[in-house]
């Protein structure tokens, strides 16, 4: 019981640390669908996330990825070959954040080792 309370503080306050925290749920988990999936060799769609992230409804997901525009999360680019495809970026702010919650992850199991 100790450890799941421990692994939850930590997850309580590194969102807080970072604006990762101030996302609902649904945004969370469909930025960190983008964020694994995320390679700048291979575009990413707005359609694969809706098809593939399995997050949410397609409704649901496109209002995440608005918000997810919104706080400067995302980035989205018309696709030159097909003006009616959108590609998927994370920001550099996005990559800044998962950063910071991956270090201080780390710096959480390296202490829980101890």
């Amino acid at each position: 019981m100790d450890a799941w309370l421990n692994l939850r503080r930590l997850i309580d306050i590194t969102a807080n640390e970072t604006d990762f925290g101030q996302l609902d749920d649904r945004s969370q988990r469909v930025l960190e669908w983008v964020m694994h999936r995320y390679n700048p060799k291979d575009p990413l769609f707005v359609q694969s996330i809706v098809l593939d992230s399995r997050v949410a409804s397609p409704a649901t997901i496109h209002k995440c990825l608005a918000l997810l525009d919104r706080t400067g999360f995302l980035s989205f680019q018309v696709d030159p070959a097909d003006s009616r495809r959108r590609i998927v970026s994370p920001t550099s702010k996005a990559i800044k954040t998962f950063g910071v919650l991956s270090r201080r992850v780390a710096e959480w199991a390296n202490n829980q080792a101890r």
